[in-house]
């Protein structure tokens, strides 16, 4: 090869742009088709695992045409291609009569769980004496929609606000009321296996007048964590349940593995159920913690060990969220501002280096100073983030007052 020709490529190879690495950024998903923002309120996003897809709900009646049901709804946003469905439908098409909320998407994107009391969306075997409260599955590539839950009658199962759906879309775990003959009239935590159809009691050792109000599965569908109360605000017990052996151990306990009078809440586990993350008022958990303080816990259930999370050097952290793999942390911290306000800011750590990120810049690039702000939810492998928040710093031209969903490309 002549120099001419080898100092031409080399020219060539020098010049060639080197690949791009996104920026970090904030984008509001909670929007119309036409991407106009909502006039009411939404909630957090669930996003698929490649975050192509999030999941959320809303009253608002402008998101689709012909949303004519005056109800909460649920819907699905491409956010590759930009377009919306709405997906707390019947299998042919019929609109939703009452409200559905708290939508959980499979990895792939393609099943919809969400609660409804609606009666259009399934067969009823005869109408219902009380207001249902339901789950359902909508499958977005056939249209068909299953009601998960339903009692010995075939009647509402009256589920609560916990539940979730695995990553393959295959099981779903509720705490409902009335899935027994004879029951105490107190929400238990129930899997549903959607392939067999068998639904499983859980939290078989609950007390007979303690409830259930919090379940939550891991991704790959092998593990149940779930919070089990005492009516009249006594203790409540985390528990996490291997649902291939049955066994079941509690979370919330000291480092010598005994029980503790705490009150455990908000737990996201890792895709494996090795790693859970809760919050609780108990500072017996890890020594040195304060009293009467809301602190951040991670469980390492394998090795039985438990730390409290802090941000630079102060607890009293919440809402934690953890990556797939159990190595991104995601929290919500209440800043105090100099009016004597106070506003929601989250973070992202890595738990294996430390590092930690603001997760909330406004459009400023500082801490948000207003609203409430709590993240939902990872993508991608940890990096993406869902948002939920009523702040309007968060993205340019936000004016609708509203609580919107949003995600947060963190790296």
């Amino acid at each position: 090869m002549s120099v001419a020709v080898l100092a031409a490529v080399t020219a060539a190879v020098s010049v060639a742009p080197a690949t791009a690495v996104p920026e970090p950024r904030t984008e509001r998903i909670t929007v119309s088709a036409a991407g106009e923002q909502l006039a009411a309120s939404s909630g957090g996003p669930s996003l698929s695992a490649d975050g192509r897809y999030a999941a959320f709900a809303t009253a608002d009646a402008g998101v689709v045409p012909g949303d004519t049901n005056g109800e909460s709804d649920v819907f699905v946003r491409d956010l590759r291609r930009g377009t919306v469905e709405r997906v707390n439908v019947a299998t042919d098409g019929t609109q939703a009569d009452a409200g559905s909320h708290s939508a959980r998407i499979s990895d792939d994107g393609r099943y919809v769980a969400f609660i409804s009391g609606a009666r259009t969306l399934a067969e009823w075997s005869e109408p219902s004496a009380t207001r249902p409260s339901d789950v359902y599955v909508h499958d977005r590539r056939t249209g068909r929609t299953e009601r998960v839950s339903a009692a010995p009658d075939g009647g509402t199962a009256l589920v609560r606000d916990g539940f979730d759906l695995s990553g393959d879309g295959r099981y779903v775990a509720f705490s409902a009321a009335r899935m027994e003959s004879g029951g105490s009239g107190h929400t238990r935590a129930y899997v549903t296996d959607r392939r067999t159809g068998e639904t499983r009691l859980i939290s078989d050792r609950v007390p007979a007048d303690w409830y259930v109000p919090n379940v939550r599965l891991s991704a790959d569908g092998t593990h149940l964590a779930y919070t089990q109360r005492h009516p009249r605000g006594g203790p409540g017990e985390l528990w996490l349940a291997d649902l291939r052996t049955g066994e079941q151990k509690q979370l919330n306990v000291t480092p010598e593995g005994e029980k503790t009078d705490g009150v455990p809440a908000g737990v996201s586990l890792s895709a494996n159920g090795r790693y859970a993350v809760f919050s609780s008022f108990d500072d017996a958990l890890v020594p040195g913690t304060p009293a009467y303080t809301w602190e951040l816990y991670l469980r390492d259930t394998r090795t039985g060990t438990t730390r409290r999370i802090t941000h630079e050097g102060t607890g009293g952290l919440s809402g934690g969220q953890l990556s797939a793999d159990g190595r991104t942390l995601a929290y919500q911290r209440e800043t105090a501002l100099p009016d004597g306000g106070t506003a929601d800011n989250v973070y992202v750590r890595d738990l294996a280096t430390g590092r930690t990120t603001l997760a909330t810049p406004g459009v400023t690039g500082e801490p948000l100073t207003e609203g409430y702000t709590a993240p939902t939810g990872f993508a991608r492998g940890g990096r993406l983030l869902g948002l939920a928040s009523s702040s309007a710093q968060l993205v340019p031209g936000d004016t609708n007052g509203e609580s919107d969903g949003f995600v947060r490309r963190v790296r």
